[in-house]
């Protein structure tokens, strides 16, 4: 009765306050946050890829540096390549904790994942990527919170867990030229609380763009110190090639 009441209060909503594409300007139908169905199916998906870290590629396979460095996490999916328009909804994601693009991307995202796994092969917690207390404090909110909470609503068998992994220092060591030096300054970034309730379990990171995937690598490796089974990365958007300039890093 609840639900069908909430359904009805949207429709008359959209009826009164028509809502149209954040791209094309056509028209949304009630279900419909920021995309219509027509910009929704162009979006740029990631088809062909990396089955280790989801780097696009013209045929799927394991990437030459996968090869060579095989990244600590288990997989890493990403719906979409992080070019135009994911790139300018990725910007709006970081910005706003209500814009719409955060939940319809989320709930695609979702329905894609449980297409994609088994119930039984699912990760079992949801971790969002942390972001340090001082830079919440500052713009307010963590998106990646925001994103692994529609997924955990959307997934069966999964439990969100926001108060495991955080970070223990602000800002990134750009300056550091060694490779294993920095990897060893990010994995020093990240703490891991109540170890006994992740060990032997399989988890999931959840972030919203991953571009060289560096600081993933440092919060799995703590988590798997921590005792983790495993750990998944998923993301909105890869980077590739071709954006790796891009002033969105991780």
């Amino acid at each position: 009765m609840i639900t069908s009441k909430m359904d009805f209060a949207v429709k008359l909503l959209h009826i009164l306050f028509p809502r149209s594409c954040s791209l094309c300007r056509e028209a949304l139908n009630p279900k419909q946050q920021a995309f219509c169905t027509n910009c929704i199916y162009d979006l740029p998906y990631i088809s062909r890829c990396c089955l280790r870290c989801s780097e696009p590629l013209l045929t799927s396979g394991i990437c030459p540096e996968c090869q060579e460095h095989p990244p600590n996490y288990r997989q890493c999916i990403s719906l979409c390549d992080y070019s135009y328009p994911i790139s300018l909804a990725i910007n709006k994601i970081k910005k706003n904790p209500y814009a719409p693009e955060t939940k319809q991307l989320s709930l695609i995202f979702a329905e894609y994942l449980n297409n994609r796994f088994e119930i039984s092969n699912m990760p079992q917690i949801i971790l969002p990527m942390p972001a340090h207390s001082m830079k919440i404090l500052t713009i307010g909110f963590n998106q990646s919170y925001l994103i692994a909470n529609f997924l955990s609503i959307n997934l069966k068998n999964t439990l969100l867990r926001n108060d495991i992994i955080f970070r223990k220092k602000l800002g990134k060591p750009h300056r550091i030229k060694s490779r294993q030096q920095r990897m060893k300054i990010l994995a020093s970034s990240f703490g891991v609380k109540k170890q006994s309730e992740i060990r032997g379990k399989s988890l999931v990171l959840v972030d919203d763009v991953v571009t060289t995937g560096s600081t993933a690598k440092a919060a799995t490796a703590s988590l798997l110190e921590a005792g983790a089974k495993s750990v998944d990365l998923w993301c909105i958007a890869k980077t590739s090639w071709h954006n790796y300039s891009s002033s969105i890093k991780m």
